[in-house]
């Protein structure tokens, strides 16, 4: 009997010490890559599809109906459920802070791209273009820190 206490006793202790080991970061980085950001991700894809589509759009009326009624209201959407997501490490919510800026600069690239597809404004039409750029660079500012905090604290991103 002492035996078994014994052995359950070195079991309960090496759990206890284990869990006492882990990383807040990378809990915080895990849950917010793989469950909050599940559904934020999945817009982001349909975003990335309807742009592709422009290619066979035949004039600008086209352009701003995929703009107006499939693309802005996709990054709405995301800057929405970005809102209600609350990292608990300083380090994830950085993390999300850059990302919110992405989808901040897509919102003011496709505004200003809708609005120049109305008033064929090129002014504003390079505008939009522009923070369209600056937003795929934003995005690239993203993914390369959260794969720098990701390495940190030994975990792995997948695309």
């Amino acid at each position: 009997m002492k035996k078994i206490f014994a052995l359950l006793l070195m079991v309960v202790m090496s759990v206890t010490l284990l869990a006492g080991c882990s990383d807040p970061v990378y809990d915080d980085l895990e849950n917010f890559l793989n469950v909050e950001m599940k559904e934020v991700n999945e817009e982001y894809t349909k975003l990335t599809e309807e742009v592709g589509k422009w290619e066979a759009f035949e004039d600008d009326a086209d352009i701003k109906k995929s703009i107006d009624s499939v693309l802005l209201p996709l990054v709405n959407s995301s800057l929405e459920k970005l809102k209600s997501i609350t990292p608990e490490t300083e380090e994830v919510k950085a993390i999300k802070d850059k990302y919110v800026k992405v989808m901040d600069a897509y919102k003011t690239g496709f505004e200003a791209l809708s609005e120049g597809c109305e008033t064929q404004e090129e002014a504003t039409i390079n505008a939009g273009s522009q923070k369209l750029e600056e937003a795929v660079e934003l995005l690239d500012e993203y993914n390369k820190a959260l794969e720098e905090l990701a390495k940190e604290h030994g975990s792995e991103v997948e695309y």
